[in-house]
């Protein structure tokens, strides 16, 4: 484990959440996206900060499930990256199904379920998809989708 990997993934947890329960209701509270079909004020705070909370608990979960899982494993050639591709993939799982659950036990919005959608895909991009392409360790850091292109991007 590598002090860089860690900071890394603890950065882009502060950035989502930032972007999470900062700008995203703050997009809704002055009217970018308009939502008539609720009261806009109880609704961010019963239905959206909840299923934010929801998508973020499980996209940093799977994060640091990831991370912890990579760290400690013995990779020794191609056949065992693509086993790890597989539990990245499932480990992927988590912030999908984190997104389903939100979507569909915390939104009494119809009008916001295009862009409620949107925002959750931004969320798990920047709290489970970016950690992972930029921080996972050893054999496996360049596993996750497109994270050759972003590491060589970052010069790292």
């Amino acid at each position: 484990m590598k002090v860089s990997e860690i900071v890394r993934i603890i950065g882009f947890s502060v950035l989502a959440a930032f972007v999470m329960f900062f700008v995203q209701p703050w997009i809704y509270e002055n009217k970018i996206i308009r939502i008539s079909d609720v009261e806009l004020e109880p609704w961010i705070s019963q239905n959206y900060t909840v299923g934010s909370g929801l998508v973020f608990a499980g996209s940093v979960i799977a994060t640091i499930l990831w991370y912890f899982m990579a760290a400690n494993a013995k990779v020794q050639g191609a056949g065992d990256v693509d086993r790890w591709r597989v539990l990245w993939w499932l480990c992927f799982l988590l912030p999908i199904l984190s997104i389903i659950v939100a979507l569909a036990f915390f939104n009494q919005s119809s009008q916001a379920l295009v862009s409620l959608t949107g925002f959750y895909i931004i969320d798990i991009t920047l709290a489970f998809w970016l950690p992972t392409a930029t921080s996972s360790p050893g054999l496996l850091m360049y596993l996750p989708p497109g994270a050759f292109l972003l590491r060589r991007r970052l010069g790292g």
